[in-house]
């Protein structure tokens, strides 16, 4: 072949790519503050799943709800453990921005660490990001749209909100008038989920003075470190008459401890969670009220919340674990509190 020959058979191929690079589109997605991501409208992403850790039921339903709407898709995911440290978070997300994701969906340890990394960092990449569960950039004690951040397509929860953590408390203040003698499992004393319930019962405090809380103990959220914690607890204050558990996890852990102390059917437990276990505690009289964590839903619908996005469905900035647009004052689920009225209907989530 001659020069000439090869170099017009050479335009002729590089012509024919021409019209494939034209085809393909991208959606610029509103982040908001007049800032857009850039993601492609058809394909399979490939996105980053951040967990705050992966170590209990709750966090694997969190894993198993993201791979499911994945797997829906035909989309790559990669999922990353935080193990509770914020640390060890900030630098998977730090490395991630130079892996070619597409978008992540954010659980965090701690909402301010990961702020600027995912909000600024991230969209400057063209990396679109859902925070779930945990709000980011001191948001976690808001409500409704307040919840989500700038520079993110959108929060996905709201059952972990003060609010929402308030519901179960006033339930339990209603049930139980006058002098009362209460002991509260929660969690870590900086996670911001156990903020969260400690603003929560700052609320109860204030509108029910007459049940005093006598004992609080903190825990890992896990039901070996609950059993361990409640022990001392339930032995130094025998008259305690309600228990208030931040997560299902830890009113199985108490529930032996009131056993062997012959205190099961004389003190009553109000609980966040309805797990499994749960379920069956009620249906059994052991757990009075619990709610309802669907943390496979959330991160189901974070993931969905992407698809949604590259596709331009109209999308609330504020989603509840259902997939339903959040609306400050309103149950994130329903329905939220669990109790023997509808426990036999609740499928729980959580193992």
């Amino acid at each position: 072949m001659s020069v000439r020959n090869y170099l017009a058979a050479l335009a002729l191929s590089s012509a024919a790519l021409l019209p494939i690079a034209a085809t393909a589109q991208s959606a610029k997605i509103d982040v908001g503050e007049g800032v857009t991501v850039d993601i492609k409208k058809e394909g399979p992403l490939r996105i980053a799943f951040f967990s705050e850790g992966a170590n209990n039921s709750a966090m694997q339903a969190s894993i198993d709800g993201a791979k499911r709407a994945a797997g829906e898709l035909g989309w790559q995911i990669d999922v990353f453990d935080g193990k509770f440290d914020a640390v060890t978070q900030l630098n998977q997300l730090q490395n991630a921005l130079n892996r070619n994701y597409d978008a992540w969906v954010l659980k965090a340890v701690e909402g301010n660490t990961m702020c600027s990394v995912a909000t600024k960092d991230a969209p400057a990449k063209n990396v679109l990001v859902v925070v779930s569960v945990l709000s980011i950039c001191g948001r976690g004690a808001n409500e409704g749209e307040a919840l989500w951040s700038p520079g993110t397509l959108a929060y996905v929860g709201g059952a972990e909100t003060p609010q929402a953590f308030f519901q179960v408390l006033d339930r339990m203040g209603r049930e139980n008038p006058g002098p009362q003698k209460l002991g509260v499992l929660t969690g870590p004393e900086l996670n911001p989920i156990t903020k969260n319930h400690e603003a929560a019962l700052k609320l109860f405090q204030s509108k029910y003075p007459d049940i005093k809380v006598v004992a609080v103990a903190r825990t890992d959220y896990s039901t070996p470190s609950a059993l361990e914690k409640a022990g001392p607890m339930v032995q130094a204050n025998p008259d305690m008459t309600l228990y208030y558990t931040a997560f299902s996890n830890l009113a199985k852990g108490l529930v032996p401890v009131l056993e062997q102390a012959g205190l099961n059917g004389k003190v009553k437990i109000y609980d966040n969670g309805a797990t499994a276990w749960a379920v069956d505690a009620i249906k059994d009289g052991t757990v009075a009220v619990s709610s309802a964590n669907r943390l496979g839903s959330n991160a189901y619908n974070a993931v969905k919340a992407i698809d949604r996005a590259r596709k331009g469905e109209p999308l609330s900035r504020a989603i509840g674990d259902l997939g339903e647009p959040l609306v400050e004052g309103k149950p994130p689920t329903d329905p939220y509190l669990i109790d023997t009225s509808n426990v036999s209907t609740f499928k729980p989530e959580i193992e």
